[in-house]
């Protein structure tokens, strides 16, 4: 073919259709197919970017949550410790039962050591019955002191003093959070104040109330520096009115009762009010909240609504930042070719990117996770490990890479006797079934060697759309167990001769009637004891106390209780005897006390013992037990004194004086 030729035939070539209608159609078609498709693959990979974010978003709000109701918790624990101890402490029991210049200055230089140990304390007061102040510690600045007696103030109006005036044994009142008044005036600059109560009993007999004003600052302060930038705490009581976080708002309720959050945004509050926890959108700000209310119950404590706020930043800013996104790109639908591919590239590397920040925020939680002070272990929805952080494998011993895909509750969660506990008392297994937080001050856990640790646990569900399951975060409470354990038995303790006090051998006494069936007890008396007092010193008195009690305590079994119910009389609670020996057993006790005599600062002392007994009778109260153990004592001192009478038979034994 000639080069003539050739050319004729592409001119031929040319002159043809290009594309077929048919074909333009189907390029089209799907072109406009493939598109939709790359649209709706970078729908969905938005959609899931979306969820992630959200889930992290949300996790690192419900973390930070979780941080500052702790916060508060500790903070609030430590002040009603320290107020318990005082209102129950032997030196205070002591002075109610002999007043005296000495025990009052005691109590102050206790409460004053307190004060210089906790400088959050403003004040620590005792009030009496009527409200007037027995002892008041104030602070001024770093300086501790005691204010003298024509200071004091009687404090029966306050709010506080009325409340725990009602409070029945064992309870603790705590007050609502507002500003410190002296004399009718907002103290400047403010003092925002809590104030601890808990009263002071003698027997039954309410003898007034210890009351510890605990400056709020530190605990706001404290909220403040547990969350980032830009995350601020907020607190509010349960009228809707600003304590922290409200910026000017916040103490306006002090000076203008109708105002704060309920007043401005009554709708607003209205939800806020009737939900536990949420969050919503106040102004351009995102609020993060849940109610809380501090203690067990025996504390009344006021409602708050704890939480953070975002400020500048709705509460479905990630949601409409998302959605502006999905919008701009169904823009590129009239784009092609070469766009397309350009904007699937743009899609896929804003992927990547989001991936890698996904990655990075993961690694920063898990570092958080790894450096809390607490163990934290985390669940599937069957309860088998997924990972731990280096504190629980400190505290449980086991590796995370031996205990990963293992039953959990099976390994390490046990009863205080060490039994295998029971799934449906287990905090997870609640926990991953109602999908609602759990906690439990007081659980246990048994290490790899078999140790048993007392913890405080806390289980949080994860999400039933995920992949569910939950995160364990539990603390060693062992020294805490250990402080309370001595704290008990300081509560329980006579200061001078180390025996039960009284209220702690009356407690003995209903358990004793609630398990026993047959028992006695017995009481006595020191014979003729203020004459000791009087005539060589209390101090030579304290030391009668302890020889003639310990004689006594030589005599019994080790099973056997002994109690100081007053200054100088004591009781004795038996059990597994008969009358006839618990008779002899009195008898046993008086005669060594009678034969003993006590060297007090050169001189010698014969100090003798009148007892009463009794038996249990079937049903018979503790105060009618008490009640004819104490007839028998008075007729043993009325007829002779240094003798023993049994109530049951009324026999008396008859010995030398």
């Amino acid at each position: 073919m000639t080069r003539k030729e050739q050319l004729k035939g592409d001119t031929t070539l040319q002159s043809k259709p290009s594309i077929p209608h048919h074909r333009i159609v189907f390029f089209w078609l799907v072109g406009l197919l493939t598109l939709g498709l790359v649209l709706l693959l970078g729908a969905l990979s938005l959609y899931r970017d979306w969820q992630q974010e959200q889930q992290l978003q949300t996790q690192r709000r419900n973390f930070y949550q979780v941080q500052l109701k702790e916060v508060l918790e500790t903070t609030l624990r430590t002040v009603e410790l320290d107020t318990i101890r005082l209102a129950t402490s032997p030196l205070l029991q002591r002075h109610l039962f002999h007043p005296s210049t000495n025990t009052l200055e005691l109590l102050q230089e206790d409460y004053v050591s307190l004060a210089r140990l906790r400088p959050s304390y403003d004040q620590i007061r005792l009030l009496d019955v009527n409200g007037h102040e027995s002892v008041r510690i104030n602070r001024s600045g770093k300086d501790v002191y005691r204010v003298p007696a024509d200071a004091l103030q009687n404090k029966a109006q306050r709010y506080y003093t009325a409340e725990g005036m009602k409070l029945a044994p064992g309870y603790t009142y705590l007050s609502p959070l507002d500003l410190n008044i002296e004399q009718n005036e907002i103290e400047v600059p403010f003092k925002p104040m809590l104030r601890m109560v808990h009263p002071v009993y003698r027997h039954t007999q309410l003898n007034g109330l210890v009351v510890v004003n605990y400056r709020a600052e530190e605990l706001l302060q404290q909220l403040s520096n547990h969350l980032p930038a830009p995350l601020r705490p907020i607190l509010l009581n349960d009228k809707g009115q600003w304590l922290h976080g409200g910026d000017k708002q916040d103490w306006q309720f002090m000076f203008e009762p109708q105002s704060g959050l309920a007043v401005e945004e009554p709708s607003l509050w209205q939800q806020m009010a009737s939900q536990d926890f949420g969050q919503l959108t106040l102004g351009q700000d995102c609020l993060l909240y849940s109610w809380t209310e501090y203690g067990s119950q025996q504390t009344q404590s006021p409602r708050w609504l704890i939480g953070l706020r975002e400020s500048g930043k709705a509460c479905n800013a990630l949601t409409q930042q998302y959605q502006t996104h999905a919008a701009g790109l169904l823009g590129t639908t009239a784009l092609a070719g070469i766009l397309l591919l350009f904007g699937w590239h743009r899609l896929r590397l804003k992927h990547l990117q989001l991936y890698h920040r996904l990655l990075i925020n993961e690694q920063q939680l898990r570092l958080v996770t790894n450096e809390m002070g607490n163990g934290v272990i985390m669940i599937d929805a069957q309860g088998l490990t997924r990972w731990l952080n280096p504190e629980a494998e400190r505290l449980l011993g086991w590796q995370e890479k031996e205990i990963l895909g293992r039953c959990l509750h099976d390994i390490i969660h046990v009863t205080a006797e060490g039994e295998n506990l029971d799934r449906e008392e287990c905090l997870t297994t609640h926990a991953i079934r109602t999908g609602q937080r759990q906690h439990r001050e007081r659980d246990y856990l048994c290490t790899r060697e078999g140790i048993i640790i007392p913890v405080s646990m806390t289980v949080s569900p994860l999400p039933k759309s995920e992949s569910g399951g939950a995160v364990i975060t539990f603390s060693d409470d062992r020294e805490k167990v250990t402080a309370e354990k001595k704290l008990r038995r300081q509560a329980e303790t006579d200061e001078l001769t180390g025996y039960l006090n009284r209220r702690a051998i009356l407690q003995q006494l209903e358990q004793v009637i609630r398990t026993d069936t047959e028992f006695g007890i017995i009481m006595f008396d020191l014979d003729h004891f203020k004459s000791v007092n009087d005539t060589y010193g209390h101090a030579a008195g304290d030391q009668v106390l302890i020889e003639y009690t310990r004689l006594a305590r030589e005599l019994l079994r080790p099973h056997d209780c002994v109690g100081r119910i007053g200054g100088e009389e004591f009781l004795l609670v038996i059990k597994h005897l008969h009358l006839n020996d618990l008779y002899q057993l009195a008898e046993r006790v008086r005669e060594s006390m009678d034969h003993h005599r006590c060297i007090i600062t050169g001189h010698t002392l014969h100090v003798t013992a009148s007892f009463g007994l009794a038996m249990h009778r079937r049903g018979e109260s503790s105060g009618a037990l008490l009640a004819r153990t104490d007839k028998a004592l008075y007729q043993a001192k009325n007829t002779g004194r240094n003798q023993v009478i049994a109530d049951d038979s009324f026999k008396t034994a008859s010995v030398g004086t």
